[in-house]
């Protein structure tokens, strides 16, 4: 079976796709999407492969935290041209607050996004179980991930977007003690980096 997407609420659709088209109505000329090819604001735009959002902090990783408990940060959805894949859009998520757009990308995750999205759909171990796409971003380390988590067991799978850090490897399928086991080191290094800005003697008071 391919890989599944959850449904986001009407209200975040809504959110981001008119946010993406406002800011494409603001360049007349147009402007150039992920893929190179100019995006028109006359031309027809449309959602796909919706997905929440995890964001993890260092010192989450540094306790060796599951991947999978983290918490929902919003949505993010791809924009779709006739060409394919041209963006990406994320809106904020929460019960008690309203949607909004937090940022529209046409850099290099959108296609890494879309390719590995075709490859998981062949992968004959992704179509032989139920996974729903997430995505989770480590900013600290400057690393996406996306997330299938299995809706029918508890062995989840993580591959990392391209473009990433070397300690990573691009169209490798990762068990989260594997993900956790590659991601310690640096991730140590950059929580003692954090605290040695935060507290160390050249730190302003």
């Amino acid at each position: 079976m391919a890989v599944e997407y959850a449904s986001p609420s009407q209200d975040a659709q809504a959110v981001a796709l008119k946010g993406f088209q406002q800011i494409v109505r603001h360049a007349p000329n147009g402007m150039a999407g992920a893929d190179g090819r100019l995006i028109l604001p006359t031309m027809e735009v449309t959602l796909s492969a919706p997905h929440r959002v995890h964001a993890v902090e260092p010192d989450q990783l540094a306790a060796r935290r599951p991947l999978v408990e983290s918490a929902v940060a919003g949505w993010r959805f791809l924009v779709l041209t006739e060409y394919g894949a041209v963006a990406s859009v994320e809106v904020s998520a929460g019960a008690d607050k309203p949607c909004v757009l937090e940022q529209v990308n046409m850099g290099p995750y959108v296609q890494s996004t879309a390719s590995a999205l075709q490859a998981l759909d062949e992968n004959p171990e992704v179509r032989s179980g139920r996974y729903e796409l997430h995505l989770v971003k480590i900013p600290a380390l400057s690393t996406f991930l996306l997330w299938l988590r299995r809706l029918d067991g508890d062995d989840h799978l993580f591959t990392v977007l391209s473009p990433a850090p070397g300690f990573l490897e691009t169209g490798r399928i990762y068990r989260e003690d594997e993900l956790l086991n590659a991601l310690e080191g640096p991730t140590r290094r950059a929580f003692d980096v954090s605290l040695g800005g935060a507290d160390g003697p050249e730190a302003g008071g």
